[in-house]
């Protein structure tokens, strides 16, 4: 996927006579699938340096230097640097391979660190000294932090490990003969550090407590409004879209079982060449009870588009894309209220947004005892259990509780409030009264 693209200097249109400097060992030794009992037999690899000259045709001088080593021999990475400076000085066109070794992600340990290995953002600036539209090539398993380098390069092609045929891949869309629509599945931070899990962790002792809860991913950074350094979603194209005229239909209700939400938006390539784009669909809960994202991924549309051509698109939502897991129901619930839904090309590039109100019926949890005073004085059979403890007119007691103290006890958890010694009732009594209302 395409992350960056300044200045449009990709696709390249490298023509006769000019010099392709192609700077990086892993455009000759690719790295396209993952290290332990995840590698396979590939019938062929496509080396990304064989395809790319051959696609570029025999007028144009590609050039090939490794530029640093993988860690796993003898190489002189200073004098692999230096080749790579002189290159780049004299080319027309620059490509850097670069990504992370099989040794540095595999299965059986984790990784300690988001860094791309330091020989090869060294060799990345040094040629960036010299060269001012300096494209990045990316192989990788999981995310890279491009935070320290990226604003050194114009631009950057995100390829992950893209399997035995990514070096004709990667030829097709730097020389334009494909145009890239793929979207990021994960957010790239600005920096390890900024992940919902850092504190949490490996955890301590081999116990690691999962405290991020939903605050996962894009969750937690648009929860906490973190500037990022792609968002979730995201992805370029060599042609450029539009998002307008959404609208939502609201039809059935959660009440019956039938809830129906249809979206629908047009999308236009304002651009000049074929392309796709992947409209997004988010939802948040305006109104939650319980600590839920700003907003969801809940559907997606990719749609071709020729330039200047429109499409309409339609995204069908049910009740469960508005819900949330209930702990004290044990099942999805909807509640009601009001809900925004998003409409765009990635988390945070939102095209349009749009508030409906649903109608839900009430969401009346079982009573327990981290029940607040306040929930089961609420409920009649809760408040029938506590009339003579409660000394208020509405329960018409005259116990231990008074009407003055319930104002400033009425949020507290029934079982603190029955390790007070003047409530009136003891563990042993509100244990009782559950079991009653178990029974009923």
């Amino acid at each position: 996927m395409l992350l960056r693209n300044d200045g449009g200097v990709l696709p390249l249109r490298p023509t006769a006579g000019e010099t392709l400097a192609v700077i990086g060992e892993f455009a000759r030794t690719p790295r396209f699938q993952g290290a332990g009992s995840s590698l396979v037999n590939p019938t062929r690899v496509d080396v990304p340096l064989d395809e790319l000259t051959a696609a570029a045709g025999s007028e144009v001088d590609v050039r090939f230097v490794a530029g640093f080593g993988l860690g796993d021999d003898d190489t002189d990475d200073e004098v692999l640097r230096a080749e790579a400076v002189e290159l780049a000085r004299v080319a027309d066109h620059v490509v850097v391979f670069l990504g992370l070794p099989a040794a540095d992600e595999s299965e059986g340990y984790d990784r300690a660190d988001m860094q791309l290995p330091a020989v090869q953002v060294a060799t990345l600036a040094a040629v960036a000294d010299v060269h001012d539209r300096v494209v990045v090539v990316l192989a990788n398993g999981a995310a890279v932090r491009t935070s320290t380098w990226d604003d050194r390069v114009a631009a950057i092609l995100e390829c992950w490990l893209s399997g035995q045929a990514a070096g004709g891949a990667v030829a097709d869309l730097l020389l334009g003969e494909a145009n890239p629509s793929g979207k990021l599945a994960e957010t790239i931070p600005l920096r390890l550090q900024d992940n919902s899990a850092y504190l949490n962790f490996p955890g301590d002792r081999g116990v690691v407590r999962y405290g991020e809860g939903v605050f996962v991913g894009y969750r937690a950074h648009d929860a906490l409004d973190q500037l990022v350094s792609y968002p979730f979603g995201h992805g370029l194209s060599y042609t450029t879209f539009a998002i307008d005229d959404v609208a939502v239909a609201v039809n059935g209700s959660v009440a019956d079982g039938d809830l129906a939400v249809r979206v629908t938006a047009t999308v236009t390539n304002t651009g000049d060449v074929d392309g796709a784009e992947v409209v997004q669909l988010y939802v948040g809960d305006d109104d939650a009870s319980v600590a839920r994202p700003k907003r969801e991924l809940k559907g997606a549309r990719k749609v071709w588009l020729a330039p200047g051509e429109r499409k309409q698109i339609a995204v069908d939502l049910d009740e469960r894309a508005f819900a949330f897991w209930s702990i004290d129901l044990d099942r999805w619930v909807v509640e009601a209220g009001d809900f925004t839904i998003a409409v765009g090309a990635s988390s945070r590039n939102l095209a349009a947004q749009v508030s409906i109100t649903l109608d839900a019926p009430a969401i009346t949890p079982p009573l327990s005892a981290a029940s607040t005073l306040a929930e089961w004085l609420d409920d009649p059979q809760g408040r029938a259990l506590l009339a003579r403890f409660v000394g208020d007119d509405a329960s018409g007691g005259d116990g231990a509780i008074d009407r003055e103290s319930l104002a400033l006890i009425d949020a507290m958890p029934m079982r603190t409030l029955a390790a007070f010694p003047h409530t009136g009732f003891d563990r042993a009594q509100l244990d009782a009264w559950l079991r009653q209302l178990r029974a009923t």
